[in-house]
Parts: structure tokens; C-alpha cells; sequence
């Protein structure tokens, strides 16, 4: 974690473990490099963010109001999810071992009862996508599970939160402040401390369900490719935790792709420069 300038591991950090490790870590350690496909996905989820949930315009000055800002926008889309039957990007908290984990789900939806997971991702074209990518993927959506059913059954609590996040020490800047007055939040609810509180406590009434569900969007035109649903494993989650856990508590270095799946090496930005293990090597 010190090596790569973390306090946290995301979701996605995990579900990129097993596309490729070394990647995931290169992303960290040289920075992340965006491409076009990753910039027409992120336009895509903006707009249906837009569709679901009402903006909310804040302007963090400190780590402490980027908390605030993520706990408080969730808390007005699980409002909303309880209005609707639908919402988009809720931040989500938990813990995998002695470590943070945080994550942000694509979609929730009420359906007879019950909140189902959604989790988009978008195409650069109409083609179904490969096994490698949709394993990655089905693990992200997993974890959300994960996570989403650890807070709703009481696992993971406000106070467990406020704890490993240290949020007692957590002091908003005048200006942020400013901010949520002109938005009209009550003074109330004017801290980290309180809002976390909300936060977890919109989540106590939500029954989760074990169907999650994964759709492909094509970029270019925002309709939708293909809708999978697949049902929850605790004991796969358990698994996935275990694989993880081996990398991030130094059990092992990052590992690449096999040989077998050295095709992903094209699409790599790394490849050839900062990552040479599958590069053409000249024969001496």
C-alpha cells in the first residue's frame, strides 16, 4: 500500500487483479494513461448519472470535503432510489482484511422489493465481450455485493467507518461550509461525523438481492448490447478476497498474464516500455 501511495483499495483495484496484476499496478506506480475508449465510457456514464440523479454542484477544498461530498451525494441518490425505484453512483465502504475498501456502483434498482445491482460498461463496439473481460467484470459486481450486503446487515457500521477513516479529526474548510449553506443543508448535518450517519443509516432498510445484474453499452450510440444476470456467491466473494489479499499483503509480486492470454499485451499502454515480460526478446 506505502509502495503505491494508497490508504485505500477500490473495487476496481481488485477486479483488475484479474485481467491483469501487473497492470493494475504499473496504473499506480507510472500513472494511469486515458485513452479514447475510457473517456466515450465515462461521457456515456455522465449522461445517465444526469438521467437518474439530480446534479449536485460541490466543490470539495480539502480531503475532508470530498468525504463529505461522497457520503452526501449518496445520500440524496439512496433518497432518490427510495422515490424512484432507481439511482446511480452510491459510494460504497467496507473492509477486506486490515484494509479500506471503496467503491462506487453504477446503478440500484427496486424491483419487488428487493434492491438489484447494475453495473454498466461500455463498448467501443456491438461485439458481446471476451470471457477474460466479463470475468473482470463479474467480479467488480461481486464485490459491490459484497460490500452493499456487509453495510445492510450491520457488518460494516458507521461507527466502523468514522473509525478506520478518522473522521472525528476531519475539519471542513469555511468555504466548503459556505457551500452547503447555499444549497440549503441543515446545519445538522454539517459534518463528516453526521453525514456519515445518514449515510449508513438510508442502508439499514434495503434488502439486497443476490441477482446482479451486467450490461454492455455501445459507446458511440448508448444503446444497449447485451444484459446478463447472474446470481451472488459468498463463497466466491470469500475466494476472490483471498486471491487479492495475497498480492496486497506482499505475499507475492504482481504478476502478469500468462502466456496463454499474452493478447492482452496489445491493448496494454505499458507494453514494451515499462512492461516487458511477453515483449519479442532478440536471441543471442
Amino acid at each position: 500500500m506505502s509502495f503505491l501511495r494508497k490508504s485505500s483499495i477500490s473495487i476496481s483495484d481488485i477486479s483488475s487483479q484479474y485481467w491483469c496484476e501487473r497492470q493494475m499496478e504499473y496504473n499506480y506506480r507510472y500513472g494511469k494513461r486515458i485513452t479514447e475508449q475510457i473517456k466515450g465510457g465515462k461521457l456515456i456514464h455522465e449522461e445517465l448519472e444526469e438521467e437518474a440523479n439530480v446534479p449536485i454542484i460541490l466543490q470539495p477544498k480539502s480531503y475532508a470535503d470530498a468525504i463529505y461530498k461522497k457520503l452526501y451525494e449518496s445520500c440524496v441518490a439512496l433518497d432518490s432510489l427510495k422515490k424512484k425505484g432507481r439511482t446511480r453512483e452510491v459510494s460504497l465502504y467496507g473492509r477486506m482484511s486490515n484494509y479500506r475498501l471503496v467503491g462506487k456502483v453504477d446503478e440500484l434498482r427496486l424491483r419487488d422489493g428487493m434492491t438489484v445491482i447494475r453495473e454498466d460498461k461500455t463498448r467501443a463496439n456491438a461485439k458481446i465481450p471476451s470471457e477474460s473481460q466479463m470475468t473482470t467484470h463479474k467480479i467488480q459486481v461481486l464485490m459491490y455485493r459484497m460490500l452493499l450486503g456487509d453495510i445492510t446487515a450491520g457488518r460494516y457500521t458507521s461507527e466502523a467507518f468514522k473509525k478506520v477513516f478518522g473522521t472525528s479529526t476531519l475539519r471542513m474548510t469555511e468555504e466548503f461550509r459556505r457551500q452547503l449553506n447555499a444549497l440549503g443543508i441543515e446545519a445538522a448535518l454539517q459534518s463528516v461525523d453526521s453525514v456519515a450517519d445518514r449515510y449508513f443509516g438510508s442502508m439499514t432498510d434495503l434488502r439486497v438481492s443476490d441477482t446482479l445484474e451486467l450490461r454492455y453499452i455501445d459507446q458511440f450510440t448508448g444503446n444497449e448490447i447485451k444484459l446478463y444476470t447472474f446470481q451472488y456467491s459468498n463463497d466466491e466473494a470469500q475466494q476472490v478476497v483471498q486471491y487479492a489479499l495475497k498480492y496486497w499483503d506482499g505475499g507475492r509480486e504482481s504478476m502478469p498474464v500468462p502466456e496463454q492470454e499474452r493478447w492482452k499485451c496489445n491493448y496494454c499502454v505499458f507494453f514494451g516500455k515499462e512492461c516487458k515480460v511477453w515483449w519479442p526478446q532478440k536471441v543471442l
